[in-house]
């Protein structure tokens, strides 16, 4: 009885296990093996309380009968695990005869055994008896799928090397597995005799060959996505450098217009993002720069990014005004892009000999203009749907002259949808605030101190999409 409730325990605790701390379904494979062999162990217990007792025959052979199907399901269930990591598939109705055939069988022999008497019998004595096709039938089944695995192990590491399947798994702990139970089965019987049956059972044996079984597999599993996550991870961060080195520099140096200070910074809320600035001249009148703001986070967005910044600068190289720009960026953009990825973005185009600026806006946010002793405005003019949306959209633009003195932020919607732990905005009316604080402060102190505003305002709450800046002042 001790050694029936060790193995229920020892199994109970890993199927806890599997579903708690390797989160796998109940219909998994191991989960099922585990509560049938827990349920096996029930039922024997049953079985030993009720052998040679006053009770009625019916549940003598209820424990019997259920600890007949149980055991058969169990052996089936880790059968089946081990035939699956091996790579051998099977099609369905093999599976049906393979399986389904002795669970038929065993069923019907169990239900009908008070009749039959074939696989038990409760003798006149009360006693419990197990008949021919129990130490034949039944227990000839539970070993071949038990310890069948074992043998195609060796064979596909032998003999059928060259036929292994692709994307099997041979694991060490199998072979383990094969040789525990027969090893401290034998130990019970040097030990404790052959003379009272319940202690030589199997239980024990096969409950402490799958802790050794299920945890080494399961570790390996762990071992393998921790891999798998590390070598991600490792990637991600060679994408978040790739994606830095794609940026101009954050403070850069246009020596052919030293009237003009642009600066930008960008913080991903993942290793990559999908905001991205720009600033760049054109000819030596003529200078760039914009921000944009893809759809949706991390790598697909990093990608889209990549492609859109791309794009934009080779026909601002090639395109007259700012709407040609977005014209054909958008139908590029639009042209097999079933992901339905967009972008919002605004682009400007500096001609400093007249500090007129030609900008166009493609959904995205507000720019905030901050004239030369006057408070900040935001320049509330949108040019067109954003980018990647209809590819028959056609843009518009817009002029406005600039002055000494004069500064223009542009930012993604990271900065102003910021939000506290009571889910408030920052929003723009405190971003114009904290910009007309740093009218005297180079373009990267303004910068710096928004950022800082807004890690002051979030109050610790996690930053959950990028924030990205560019700053445009006039000396």
């Amino acid at each position: 009885m001790e050694i029936l409730l060790v193995s229920a325990i020892l199994m109970a605790i890993l199927l806890a296990n599997n579903i708690f701390l390797y989160k796998q379904k109940v219909k998994d494979y191991i989960s099922l093996m585990l509560i049938f062999g827990i349920s096996k162990c029930a039922f024997e217990t049953l079985w030993t309380l009720f052998d040679g007792q006053d009770v009625p025959i019916a549940l003598k052979y209820i424990s019997t009968g259920g600890y007949c199907i149980a055991f058969v399901f169990f052996s089936i269930y880790l059968n089946r695990y081990l035939m699956e990591r091996f790579g051998v598939k099977m099609k369905r109705k093999w599976i049906l005869l393979y399986y389904g055939t002795p669970v038929a069988v065993i069923t019907l022999l169990s239900i009908t055994t008070p009749w039959t008497r074939l696989l038990f019998w409760v003798n006149e004595d009360g006693v419990i008896e197990s008949m021919v096709l129990f130490e034949s039938l039944f227990q000839g089944m539970v070993y071949f799928y038990v310890f069948s695995p074992l043998l195609i192990a060796i064979y596909f590491l032998t003999l059928g090397k060259k036929k292994r399947p692709a994307g099997g798994e041979i694991p060490t702990s199998v072979f383990v597995f094969g040789a525990i139970a027969p090893i401290i089965y034998w130990i019970q019987i040097l030990i404790l005799g052959e003379g009272a049956d319940m202690y030589i059972e199997t239980s024990l044996p096969t409950s402490l060959a799958l802790v050794y079984l299920v945890t080494n597999l399961s570790t390996h599993a762990v071992l393998d996505t921790k891999a798998h996550i590390e070598a991600v991870e490792t990637d991600l961060r060679i994408a978040s450098k790739i994606q830095a080195d794609a940026l101009p520099p954050a403070a850069p140096d246009f020596e052919d217009f030293p009237q003009i200070i642009l600066r930008g910074s960008m913080n991903t809320a993942k290793e990559v993002g999908g905001d991205f600035y720009d600033y760049f001249p054109i000819d030596e009148n003529h200078l760039c720069f914009l921000i944009a703001d893809v759809s949706g986070k991390g790598t697909p967005a990093a990608l889209f990014m990549m492609k859109s910044k791309t794009m934009i600068k080779d026909y601002t190289l090639t395109k007259d005004t700012t709407s040609e720009i977005f014209n054909a960026v958008n139908a590029r953009l639009c042209e097999n892009n079933d992901e339905g990825m967009f972008a919002t973005a605004w682009i400007g185009i500096l001609d400093t000999r007249t500090m007129t600026l030609q900008y166009t806006n493609a959904g995205h946010n507000y720019p905030v203009l901050q004239r030369k002793g006057k408070p900040c405005e935001l320049i509330e003019s949108v040019h067109g749907l954003f980018l990647g949306g209809m590819d028959f959209t056609r843009y518009k633009q817009a002029e406005i002259t600039l002055e000494p003195g004069d500064r223009l932020l542009l930012y993604t919607d990271g900065v102003t949808e910021a939000h506290d732990c009571e889910n408030a905005l920052y929003g723009t009316q405190r971003l114009k605030k904290i910009l007309d604080s740093t009218r005297d402060e180079p373009g990267e102190k303004a910068l710096e101190n928004i950022l800082a505003d807004i890690r002051v305002f979030a109050d610790k709450v996690p930053q959950f999409d990028d924030i990205t800046m560019v700053v445009l002042t006039i000396k």
